[in-house]
């Protein structure tokens, strides 16, 4: 069936029928005529070309969305609690003595006159007074001697809070009533030895 056009472009002489157009008789007709021809013609070819784009296409299906996998009760671990001691974490190890080290609290312990020579490797007086003490009789086990460098005071908390061990050498003698006497500078060996006899009278 033929639609018949508004304006219908179609050969003199012809049945109604659009046929092959008639350049002559285009070219005669006003320029607002032509442009409204070519205007629809556009428009129908672009309905023509969405409609079909738009039949012929196929709704795009949203992709199934993937839930992650809820956790196993099996596989998580429960937090330390106070009902559940062996997984919270190990306290610190206790230190070794009671603000000593376990040799002089030991000498202590047993009531020994202990001589404890807190020193500096590098100063003169220090090695001289270290090699005095080193040669102290130990009176049948009856005195304990020990040396350490004076950074290692915060080992010596029971003995360093009753005395004030500010320099060295410094030469802590404590006597078998637990009685400390501190010394420091100089000390040749006889003066030393003196000071360990007192102790083992006391």
């Amino acid at each position: 069936m033929d639609t018949p056009l508004l304006w219908q472009v179609q050969p003199i002489g012809g049945s109604g029928k659009l046929g092959p157009l008639d350049l002559a008789m285009i070219a005669t007709l006003p320029r607002p005529v032509l442009l409204g021809v070519v205007g629809v013609v556009l428009i129908g070819a672009v309905f023509v070309a969405t409609h079909r784009s738009t039949t012929t296409s196929t709704p795009s299906t949203p992709a199934p969305v993937q839930s992650a996998p809820a956790a196993s009760p099996s596989t998580t671990k429960p937090a330390p609690t106070a009902a559940n001691p062996g997984s919270a974490a190990k306290p610190a190890s206790p230190p070794t003595a009671k603000g000593l080290p376990a040799p002089v609290q030991r000498a202590l312990d047993a009531k020994k006159v202990v001589v404890v020579l807190f020193w500096n490797p590098r100063g003169v007086d220090d090695r001289s007074v270290k090699s005095s003490v080193d040669r102290l009789p130990r009176h049948h086990g009856k005195v304990a001697v020990f040396s350490d460098s004076v950074k290692h005071l915060s080992r010596y908390t029971r003995i360093t809070a009753a005395t004030n061990v500010s320099q060295t050498p410094t030469l802590v003698i404590v006597n078998r009533k637990g009685q400390a006497e501190l010394q420091t500078g100089y000390l040749d060996y006889q003066t030393i030895g003196q000071y360990v006899a007192n102790g083992l009278r006391r």
